[in-house]
């Protein structure tokens, strides 16, 4: 990793020879984790997508730059990548609800694939703080990942919360969380969504109907 191609600059759209030479250092070979994005991480990667992520704001200090946008956004990805290994773990819990409430909320994709990872990651034991999180997000904050969360949840508790945003913007994530948990008395709540000017929602709501007990 000695000869870099001319076209990485040090600081710059998510090129940082610190991370590269510490991935490099347990066997990861890369000029950026973007090129990670995606893949099965290899397990000593984890720890240092961790500890990036945790103190990026330190390594990389000042406003939430283009730089440092592109290096949370392929740190949080690679956690995603790495879901089956983290559940359940309350450090990257903490870690990735960090990212859905800064404040003010951060600019980029980054919250967005954070609820993501925090929907594969959370268990049934954190139902109670993804449904807090779920009602203190601010409206710019995606949260169709929490919702559909509730679906592995499958408590009254859990079925309300995606009752309450079946007529909202999160249509499509609110019955994805009902037809996964097989809520009961529900079908006739969803059918009206056979005919949603979306597509993905009146596709949603076919599969759902299929799930849904009568």
């Amino acid at each position: 990793m000695d000869r870099i191609p001319a076209r990485y600059r040090d600081g710059e759209n998510g090129f940082d020879r610190r991370l590269m030479q510490e991935l490099a250092a347990v066997g990861v070979r890369c000029y950026t984790i973007n090129s990670l994005v995606g893949t099965r991480q290899r397990p000593q990667a984890i720890p240092v997508f961790i500890d990036w992520l945790t103190h990026l704001e330190e390594r990389v200090p000042g406003p939430e730059s283009r730089h440092r946008q592109a290096l949370r956004a392929n740190l949080v990805s690679c956690l995603y990548s790495a879901a089956p290994s983290l559940r359940g773990r309350a450090d990257v819990i903490n870690l990735i609800i960090d990212q859905l409430t800064w404040q003010p909320p951060l600019p980029g994709p980054a919250p967005d694939i954070a609820g993501y990872v925090l929907k594969r990651i959370a268990t049934k034991r954190d139902f109670a703080r993804i449904a807090d999180l779920i009602e203190e997000l601010p409206p710019e904050v995606p949260r169709g990942s929490l919702i559909e969360y509730m679906g592995k949840v499958k408590t009254p508790a859990a079925r309300e919360i995606a009752l309450r945003y079946l007529d909202t913007e999160w249509t499509f994530f609110s019955i994805r969380a009902l037809a996964a948990m097989k809520a009961t008395g529900v079908r006739d709540r969803v059918a009206p969504y056979l005919h949603d000017a979306n597509g993905m929602v009146r596709t949603q709501a076919r599969k759902a109907l299929q799930r849904l007990p009568e």
